[in-house]
């Protein structure tokens, strides 16, 4: 089935792969424009934390927005972070269906890149 996103009962939102046991929640940031948004993603009881700054294209009215993450630092166990290419893939598909405030109902495009250092 993969990722989905999902309001808690505390009214907080999730993107979560019940399958795969995965779990990304928003933690902090992302307040005044240009600040960062702080992640944590659980990976089977494993926590990756990370932050990503997100820019906001709008392609006019009603017409939705562009969205484009760039994870400029990844806060992970060292076993985890020597798989690169998974660990930045896991990322990529749970911001992707995150989208923009837990909702990909506007969204019509979505990239994320990485910080060249993470």
């Amino acid at each position: 089935m993969g990722f989905v996103n999902e309001r808690l009962e505390n009214h907080e939102w999730q993107t979560i792969d019940r399958e795969r046991g995965i779990v990304l929640k928003r933690v902090g940031g992302g307040g005044p424009e240009d600040s960062p948004y702080d992640f944590n993603l659980n990976i089977a009881g494993e926590s990756v934390n990370f932050t990503a700054y997100q820019k906001i294209i709008s392609l006019g009215r009603e017409q939705g927005y562009d969205i484009e993450w760039q994870v400029l630092a990844i806060y992970a166990p060292s076993h985890m972070k020597q798989d690169k290419l998974s660990l930045h893939s896991l990322i990529t598909e749970a911001l992707d269906v995150f989208g923009f405030a837990a909702s990909r109902k506007n969204v019509k495009n979505l990239t994320v890149t990485f910080a060249f250092n993470v």
